[in-house]
């Protein structure tokens, strides 16, 4: 016994020493994977609001990974807020000799739309991940960025936040190059599309457990304050969209609506009322609260549905804050004819003079505290088998997401996105709600998705034995846009 105190007692300096030297070359060693194996990721577009919102997140998540961000000219101030932010959250690397060294560049290209650009094509090919923010996404265009991609022998993951259907389809039909390339390619991979599709997925599994039933609707509901952070860029796309159908399902067959974008649809509510003393939900009750939206042509109502095999109606609105830019882009769709919002000229125009006002708006919410809130709703609702008409003992599922930040939160999610598929490769071109079809894949990302930093609600999925309530507007202005396909009027 006195033997093994004295023994334990002398032993004490040069166990201390023997392991300050293990600790000591394990540090180096783990430094060295660290340096060599550390993953190049490339953000087009990386210059912008959403871009750095990305590189951000990456660099929290990943502090060993290199990120390139690339923009048409040299922005010190998106260069310097990304590593002032990866910096702080220990984004840097840190060496034996304490020096930090934060691992963000930047490098210019005039487009991301030439595939027989060599900057552009030297930069994929640097790339361990390519990351695509550099909207909008014209129809007209091909997915060049995709192409090269999928030509590089090294970039092994592909990650955009793409939404018109037409480009997505182009993207698609790459699948079997990207196949035979080993590249992993995930498409409107962002907050809505993205997380949007994931959410609607999961809700359809549960009522697939809860009352074993077919789908019945889907539909996807959306809130930004202002621009939400995200950039003028997005009032563009917003004025463009106005100007292309609505593709959803109705009564269970895909239909192309010409008279629907950017009509109102009534009042939502971004919260659920059956669910009492949950803090999340009292935090979006009080925050966001029920919001007017209108329709706009998101392509999660036509593929979500279809992959749900959705046997009703499908549809995607959003709204924003104040009240009145609803109203007011209620009003501008009516009167102005769809071609001319097909116009990119003129889409650009309209953009660019509202640009101050919604700016100032943007000022003033942040000024009250609502500053760039975003909440997702997203409903799914069931049909028991063997009813096949609208009104039966339909169930519900709902979804509730709801973020400090739009921009933040996009960036966030398409980060996730691609972390995730570097970890859990799959190759092939994927909407998120195929390549996220298993139901464990599934939980993994929500559960990622859904607890980054700024999160401020999640509920759900919740069951009801009824299906939610449809927009307080919706009949109103299905009827409308029917009768205006019927004249022809506006088209």
């Amino acid at each position: 016994m006195v033997l093994f105190n004295n023994r334990r007692n002398h032993s004490i300096p040069t166990l201390w020493i023997l392991c300050s030297i293990c600790l000591i070359k394990s540090t180096l060693a783990l430094s060295s994977v660290a340096s060599s194996d550390s993953r190049n990721i490339v953000i087009l577009g990386g210059t912008g609001r959403i871009g750095t919102a990305v590189a951000i997140h990456l660099l929290q998540r990943d502090p060993t990974c290199n990120v390139v961000l690339a923009g048409r000219r040299f922005n010190e101030r998106a260069l310097e807020e990304v590593k002032s932010a990866a910096a702080a959250a220990g984004g840097g690397i840190s060496g034996i000799s304490g020096e930090e060294e934060t691992r963000v560049t930047m490098k210019c290209i005039d487009t991301v739309w030439d595939e027989s650009s060599k900057s552009l094509k030297e930069l994929v090919d640097s790339a361990d991940c390519l990351i695509h923010t550099a909207g909008p996404y014209y129809l007209e265009q091909s997915p060049i960025p995709l192409q090269l991609a999928i030509a590089s022998e090294r970039c092994k993951v592909y990650v955009d936040v793409s939404d018109p259907l037409e480009y997505l389809e182009k993207s698609l039909l790459m699948n079997d190059k990207a196949q035979a390339s080993n590249l992993t390619a995930l498409v409107a991979a962002g907050a809505f599309p993205g997380m949007s599709n994931v959410l609607a997925k999961e809700a359809s599994r549960n009522l697939r457990i809860a009352s074993n039933s077919l789908v019945q609707d889907v539909r996807f509901q959306y809130f930004t304050a202002g621009l939400g952070g995200s950039g003028a860029v997005n009032l563009y796309i917003t004025n463009l969209g106005f100007g292309e159908p609505m593709v959803q399902y109705d009564r269970g067959e895909l239909r192309w609506f010409m008279a629907l974008s950017g009509k109102l649809l009534g009042k939502v509510d971004f919260f659920l009322p059956q669910l009492f003393n949950h803090p999340g939900n009292e935090r979006v009750k009080q925050r966001v609260g029920t919001q007017t939206i209108f329709s706009w042509p998101f392509p999660e109502a036509a593929t979500v549905a279809k992959d749900l095999n959705a046997r009703g109606n499908s549809y995607a609105g959003m709204g924003t804050a104040p009240a009145i830019w609803n109203d007011m882009l209620g009003v501008l769709v009516r009167l102005v004819p769809r071609p001319w919002w097909k116009n990119t000229k003129f889409s650009k125009f309209m953009a660019d003079f509202s640009e101050p006002l919604v700016l100032a708006t943007d000022a003033l919410l942040k000024m009250t505290g609502t500053g760039e809130t975003h909440a997702m709703r997203v409903d799914v609702t069931s049909v028991p088998p063997g009813i096949q008409k609208e009104g039966g003992n339909n169930k519900g599922v709902s979804i509730v997401q709801a973020h400090d930040s739009f921009r933040v939160c996009v960036g966030q999610s398409c980060a996730e996105f691609a972390l995730d598929a570097l970890e859990h490769a799959k190759p092939g071109v994927y909407l998120p709600e195929q390549f996220y079809d298993d139901d464990s894949d599934r939980s993994r990302i929500i559960g990622k998705l859904t607890t980054t930093p700024g999160t401020f609600c999640y509920t759900g999925p919740i069951l009801s034995e009824q299906p939610p309530a449809l927009p307080t507007d919706w009949d109103k202005a299905m009827d409308e846009a029917n009768f205006e396909e019927r004249q022809g009027v506006n088209a």
